[in-house]
């Protein structure tokens, strides 16, 4: 997570930098390493996202619904709720490296 805050003109309302991190990936012989995709601005990773996504309109970035889940138990452990591509995205480098590097 980025280290910089900013506040709305004339609000107390205070944001986070987050970085913005995608997973790894393995798909028959291609392969991808985890890679910071950007930063986002928000009171939590969400809202992050959603920043991040209002900014760039070619983002990829897909939220993780239930119908993506085979069973309410999976989608209750998810790792992540964004997706690009089917790899989740992450506020850190280690989360996102943990699946294939």
């Amino acid at each position: 997570m980025g280290n910089k805050t900013r506040t709305a003109t004339n609000s107390i309302r205070v944001e986070k930098e987050f970085d913005i991190w995608m997973e790894g990936y393995a798909v028959n012989e291609d392969h991808g390493i985890a890679r910071r995709i950007g930063r986002g601005f928000g009171n939590t990773f969400d809202e992050a996202i959603k920043d991040y996504i209002s900014k760039n309109p070619n983002h990829g970035i897909k939220e993780n619904k239930r119908n993506r889940y085979i069973s309410s138990k999976c989608y209750q452990n998810r790792r992540s709720n964004w997706n690009i591509w089917a790899c989740n995205l992450f506020d850190n480098e280690t989360d996102a490296r943990k699946l294939c590097g």
